[in-house]
């Protein structure tokens, strides 16, 4: 089992965004950008936090990955859930695992995720 956890105070998360506004697409893929469609920027906080708690889990930090390669959507519940792509993947498997699970939380000044590899 490989726990991360990870805290984003909003503030200073969308300060960074409205300085430079292509960090969306440099952080959220695609299909994240339309998931978080109507939701304010506490969401998009808990999805950067819950990225920075999957890489601690994997032990590496971005090395050999982007932000892309971890892209967090919720269901249709609300749940979220964690898409790997083939190289975050090969990384899950090397530390013997097969999945990523992950809680996200935020108020109004900080975002809260936690992951953990099983």
């Amino acid at each position: 089992m490989h726990p991360g956890i990870d805290i984003i105070e909003i503030e200073r998360f969308s300060m960074a965004l409205q300085r430079q506004p292509k960090l969306y697409e440099r952080l959220f893929t695609t299909r994240e950008q339309s998931n978080l469609i109507g939701k304010g920027i506490q969401s998009y906080a808990a999805r950067f936090a819950g990225k920075e708690a999957v890489l601690k889990t994997l032990g590496t930090g971005l090395r050999g990955l982007s932000w892309h390669d971890i892209e967090i959507l919720s269901d249709s519940s609300g749940e979220p859930l964690v898409y790997l792509s083939a190289r975050a993947m090969d990384q899950v498997k090397a530390r013997g695992c097969s999945q990523v699970r992950i809680s996200l939380t935020h108020d109004r000044t900080q975002a809260i995720a936690f992951a953990i590899l099983s």
